[in-house]
């Protein structure tokens, strides 16, 4: 390993600790929002700032923790599935969790339907907790480099 890599790694985690603590706030914020069918403008304002920070979350974690320490490992690529595969091999994370943040993530970054958001909404909170954990368990890698 690299001492320039595994430095990108720290800085990483970081991000994603900081990331972590946006969503919680934003879940927490909107938790009694969840079930309405109508939003102000305010509230509406709230849960996209939940379904974002969600996204953004996801992808710091799949996209660029996990596949930097692939690449630290010297692990070929491969597609996300062997990625969110070999995360759930090494003890972070249920694959099929995992597939579902990933395919919610996908939804949020590319519906534009506002029929659909209600639903997008409640997946969200549900979803979140996981995500949350999986990327606590990489904030306590930070704790312990430091």
């Amino acid at each position: 390993m690299t001492p320039e890599k595994i430095e990108l790694l720290q800085e990483e985690l970081c991000g994603l600790q900081q990331a972590a603590e946006h969503l919680g706030y934003s879940l927490e914020r909107c938790l009694c929002l969840i079930d309405k069918e109508d939003w102000s403008s305010e509230q509406l304002e709230r849960l996209e700032s939940l379904t974002s920070r969600f996204a953004r979350l996801a992808d710091l974690l799949i996209q660029r923790i996990f596949r930097l320490i692939d690449d630290l490992e010297l692990t070929g690529a491969g597609s996300i599935l062997d990625r969110l595969y070999r995360a759930e091999k090494r003890g972070w994370a249920n694959a099929t969790d995992l597939i579902k943040i990933r395919e919610l993530r996908n939804l949020i970054a590319h519906e534009y339907a506002a029929d659909k958001m209600p639903d997008i909404f409640t997946t969200v909170a549900t979803l979140t907790p996981l995500l949350l954990a999986t990327g606590h368990w990489f904030s306590s890698i930070i704790d312990a480099s430091i």
